[in-house]
């Protein structure tokens, strides 16, 4: 089954306004056994989002529509596509008197405006919207399913929950894909697939997916035997031992925390070129509180000195960052401190080249520090460098714990 979404909306085109709706959808459709085949976004002109739709209508056995169903001029989406397929719309008195009562119930008179959203195509199926006024549209034609649904995403992604995936659940015949991920970090995507090619099965279907120095494998263990996967994996193992991150879909903070819980473990930080997002990131995680005592933001010389002796010789970060770990792993009394410092451009701070980053971790026993040069702009290099601070660490966990 071939699923397309057309997303509506000038403020994605602007980048005012990010598209997650894609994101979630497609999650969503692959946790049900299907898959998002085909997206477009379109601004809010009558001709684009006919093009679009078109497009996707020619390709695609389901389309799927977000945002235009507001009760603006703008909001054009629903009116559109009706006129497209050559579909009258009705006025949906009891939807009608559904919205004056919400507006009454906030001590308000409904605008007039609003009275558009009640109007849905003809021998449509309406689909309860429990979290707006708008409601989605299913139309049936020559063998085809058009939701059209709004586009806010608290409004959206119910509607797909509750409407959505079980009408697609109940009639999709198509093998449900089982995806099984294993994380790899310290490898280039071409590299790291012309290895794999020397050993995968044929048939595999597979996939590669990189960000921030992180690499993604997904294969669909339905396309392979169960002896072909146990040797495929055991070839995996046997060649990038060093290199395996995890063997499901997990971020690699997540990785971390879940490995200091296990081994009983605390933790500290002292950032500079990260400027917090190293911590940002594990505290997303549920259950950090167990495990990061505190993290220290040293991102000027000034802010450095209150840490450090006065003999520190502030243009050496090297050094730097080993007096920095561990006075940090004393201040917060933490089983383990990461100290991260580098260059993350544009312009140079420092004698150090942009995307040079300085790691130290240490324990009350041991402290290993490590220089490393990161690709990217400045985003990317700080980005990467929280990759590689965490990294990092669950090397060193793994190998002293």
């Amino acid at each position: 089954m071939k699923i397309g979404l057309l997303s509506v909306g000038t403020e994605i085109l602007l980048g005012d306004t990010v598209n997650t709706n894609l994101a979630k959808l497609g999650s969503e459709l692959y946790n049900s056994g299907n898959t998002l085949t085909h997206e477009v976004t379109v601004s809010d002109i009558d001709e684009e989002i006919i093009a679009g739709f078109a497009y996707l209508h020619n390709l695609c056995d389901v389309v799927i529509t977000c945002g235009g169903l507001g009760p603006t001029e703008d909001d054009i989406t629903r009116e559109v596509i009706a006129e497209y397929l050559n579909i009258e719309l009705e006025l949906d008195e009891a939807h009608v008197e559904f919205m004056k009562k919400r507006w009454q119930a906030r001590g308000l008179m409904m605008p007039e405006t609003n009275i558009k959203q009640a109007l849905l195509p003809k021998n449509s199926t309406k689909l309860t919207n429990t979290q707006g006024t708008a409601p989605g549209s299913l139309i049936e034609v020559e063998s085809k399913k058009i939701f059209i649904l709004p586009g806010p995403p608290r409004e959206f992604i119910p509607l797909v929950q509750d409407e959505l995936i079980p009408r697609l659940m109940k009639e999709s015949n198509d093998k449900v894909k089982n995806y099984q991920f294993i994380l790899f970090y310290n490898q280039a995507e071409s590299s790291l697939a012309q290895e794999i090619n020397k050993f995968k099965p044929e048939a595999i279907d597979i996939a590669y997916l990189a960000s921030k120095g992180i690499i993604k494998l997904r294969y669909d263990k339905n396309t392979i035997t169960n002896d072909q996967e146990e040797s495929f994996l055991q070839n995996l193992r046997d060649t990038f031992t060093d290199d395996i991150i995890a063997y499901e879909n997990i971020d690699i903070s997540r990785i971390l925390l879940n490995l200091l819980l296990e081994k009983e473990l605390t933790l500290s930080f002292v950032e500079s070129v990260t400027g917090g997002e190293l911590s940002a990131r594990l505290t997303k995680n549920p259950g950090s509180s167990k495990v990061l005592k505190g993290s220290s933001i040293v991102y000027t010389n000034e802010a450095k000195k209150l840490l450090l002796e006065n003999d520190t010789n502030l243009k050496n970060w090297p050094q730097v960052t080993e007096v920095l770990s561990e006075k940090a792993l004393l201040d917060y009394a933490s089983d383990l401190n990461l100290t991260i410092l580098g260059e993350a451009g544009p312009i140079s701070s420092s004698k150090y080249g942009i995307g040079e980053i300085f790691i130290t971790i240490a324990n009350n026993e041991k402290l290993v520090s490590s220089k490393h040069k990161l690709n990217g702009n400045r985003e990317e290099i700080i980005q990467r460098a929280v990759n590689k601070a965490l990294w990092e660490l669950i090397k060193f966990v793994k190998n002293l714990y």
